[in-house]
């Protein structure tokens, strides 16, 4: 099932990028930044709820901003990465 998640969330970001604008392409690279660093987090159930929830249609933004908030102990780079958003 993971690799299912994997490729219905590359595919979406793919087609969210592929022919944007640059404002867009920053966009989604802070979020993969931000995924990034969840992973080095070890915060891994939060990463597959944020790409469950991007791939069935809800907001990005407030997706990553709700599942955020769940973290009590940020790290510096991701606290900076939130301001991104």
């Amino acid at each position: 099932m993971g690799e299912e998640l994997e490729h219905s969330y590359s595919v979406f970001v793919f087609e969210q990028i592929n022919g944007a604008n640059a404002t867009t392409k920053r966009k989604w690279l802070n979020y993969d930044n931000i995924l990034d660093e969840l992973s080095n987090m070890g915060e891994l159930k939060l990463i597959d709820e944020i790409k469950y929830r991007i791939t069935d249609k809800e907001s990005d933004k407030k997706v990553f901003k709700s599942v955020l908030k769940k973290i009590k102990n940020k790290s510096a780079r991701l606290n900076l990465l939130i301001n991104s958003i």
